[in-house]
């Protein structure tokens, strides 16, 4: 079934634009990012990170392709998606996820980001050592 999301390319399909990979690693765990969609910044950390564990992509806005991954050296088998059709209040599922400590990095994009549910985000990503990388509309 991941094989079948992966090779699947919706209308707006990740891209990678003059993508080169950053010589600095971030060692941030959360990682906000406000009204833009530039994933130089993911790329490089998932490139350059050490845990070779599962990367979650959380309601993404479209179903990234096979290309994308291959394009950014990332291994597909290493990638898991929940589609935003499944999710019902995203941020509670994202600190849920976190606390989990069964992924290295979790990625999701939500329409605003409070600061105390960020609060929350960045206890529960210090809690399991987890990267989390959330783009935001507001």
């Amino acid at each position: 079934m991941l094989s079948r999301l992966m090779t699947t390319t919706q209308v707006n399909p990740f891209l990678l634009q003059d993508y080169e990979p950053a010589t600095a690693v971030n060692t941030e765990l959360v990682n906000v990012h406000y009204q833009e969609n530039n994933y130089q910044k993911l790329l490089s950390h998932i490139q350059a990170g050490k845990d070779q564990g599962w990367i979650l992509f959380l309601a993404p806005p479209g179903k990234p392709n096979t290309q994308f991954f291959q394009a950014a050296g990332i291994d597909k088998s290493r990638v898991l998606m929940i589609d935003s059709s499944k999710v019902n209040d995203q941020l509670t599922l994202l600190s849920a996820l976190l606390k989990s400590n069964n992924y290295c990095t979790v990625v999701t994009w939500v329409n605003e980001l409070s600061t105390q549910a960020r609060s929350i985000i960045e206890t529960d990503a210090q809690q399991t050592n987890t990267s989390c990388f959330i783009y935001c509309n507001q």
